[in-house]
């Protein structure tokens, strides 16, 4: 296998897994509401609003991580593949 194929196949998957992390950020707040409310259902339908509260902001927060670490390491390694088939 080439060297440019490699890259031009490294390409296409950090662009794919940079716009899956870009969703996930975007998409936070639904995805804080989705496991919240699993969360919730799993307990028996009732909790504190204060536990409710902060196991949304939890969600929302580790949401946010992983989409933020996905998006910035799929960036740079689609920039690097890039690069590579530009030079």
């Amino acid at each position: 296998m080439k060297s440019s194929t490699k890259n031009s196949d490294l390409l296409k998957l950090s662009s794919l897994f940079a716009i899956i992390g870009l969703l996930i950020i975007v998409f936070n707040g639904q995805i804080a509401d989705s496991f919240s409310s699993i969360w919730l259902k799993s307990i028996g339908g009732m909790a504190d609003t204060n536990d409710y509260i902060l196991m949304k902001t939890s969600y929302a927060n580790a949401s946010l991580l992983i989409g933020g670490i996905l998006f910035s390491i799929s960036l740079v390694a689609m920039l690097f593949s890039w690069y590579q088939l530009r030079s």
